[in-house]
């Protein structure tokens, strides 16, 4: 049995789960494979042909995407997986796509590329994301996140020198609080502990629970002053009056903070913060 070369490529352009396309050296429209055309719903390739991607208007932006088919097309570049958003159908997707000349007798004579769609896969990546940096019972960001947060908070002024304050907070007497009423008691308090939190950190603050009953929030300052303002507020949102499962509780918390400015390191942040925190914590207990 004879074999035509045309036939097999396109029965392999058929199976492939990718989408693919080729173009003249205008980056137009000369043929694509069938998933191509179900992509964005054409009934025929007669749809697409002589017709560059403006043509189409797939694209918000298209010059990032008309500088690459004419790098490929002029330059002979090769580009692989380069990640990029269509419009299809009304909605915008994530892709991926390929692009290399297309040569015959050793000339290029334009380009032929090819797409995967990984819009689902970046949004199932996104949603891990989210769940490995939150923290499980109180739905802020937990220590992990933290990690990653503060480093672009260190980035910034290194940039322009935008200072920012890190408070390190721990309740006092929590482990009286468990002993007393139980742990799932104690997880209530933490719980609403976080809800007033979270009410400060909305005036451009980012809270963290960096462990058991230890919270972290990073606040961005203009002036010193400010720091201590915001220390005051992050205070009576903890010391407010509580009543949590029909029990009346007063909660009091240790804090300490420290600006970037000082220190220039997030380690040595931190632990300038943490030392503030128990040296507030051990006036707390003199005072009782």
């Amino acid at each position: 049995m004879d074999l035509n070369n045309s036939d097999i490529l396109n029965n392999i352009l058929s199976i492939i789960p990718v989408g693919v396309f080729w173009k003249d050296k205008d980056r137009r429209f000369l043929g694509a494979n069938q998933m191509f055309l179900d992509y964005y719903g054409f009934n025929s390739v007669e749809d697409i042909i002589g017709k560059t991607d403006e043509d189409m208007g797939w694209h918000i932006d298209p010059e990032p995407y008309r500088a690459v088919e004419y790098r490929v097309i002029h330059n002979g570049e090769v580009v692989k997986d380069v990640p990029g958003q269509c419009i299809v159908q009304g909605r915008v997707r994530n892709i991926r796509a390929s692009k290399s000349p297309l040569r015959v007798n050793g000339e290029i004579v334009g380009l032929v590329g090819s797409f995967v769609d990984v819009t689902d896969d970046m949004a199932e990546k996104d949603r891990l994301s989210v769940l490995s940096q939150t923290d499980e019972l109180t739905g802020v960001f937990n220590r992990r996140a933290y990690g990653e947060i503060a480093k672009k908070y260190e980035e910034q002024y290194q940039k322009d020198k935008t200072d920012f304050a890190l408070y390190m907070m721990d309740l006092d007497d929590f482990k009286r609080i468990n002993d007393d009423h139980g742990h799932e008691y104690g997880n209530l308090v933490l719980q609403s502990l976080c809800k007033s939190l979270t009410l400060v950190a909305a005036e451009n603050c980012v809270l963290f629970r960096y462990g058991g009953d230890e919270f972290v929030l990073l606040h961005q300052i203009n002036d010193p002053s400010e720091a201590e303002e915001m220390q005051k507020k992050i205070l009576k949102a903890v010391d407010a009056p509580r009543n949590i499962d029909g029990i009346n509780l007063s909660v009091r918390a240790s804090i300490g903070y420290a600006l970037y400015s000082e220190t220039t390191y997030l380690s040595t942040l931190i632990e300038t913060a943490d030392q503030r925190m128990y040296e507030m914590k051990k006036e707390h207990k003199a005072n009782t």
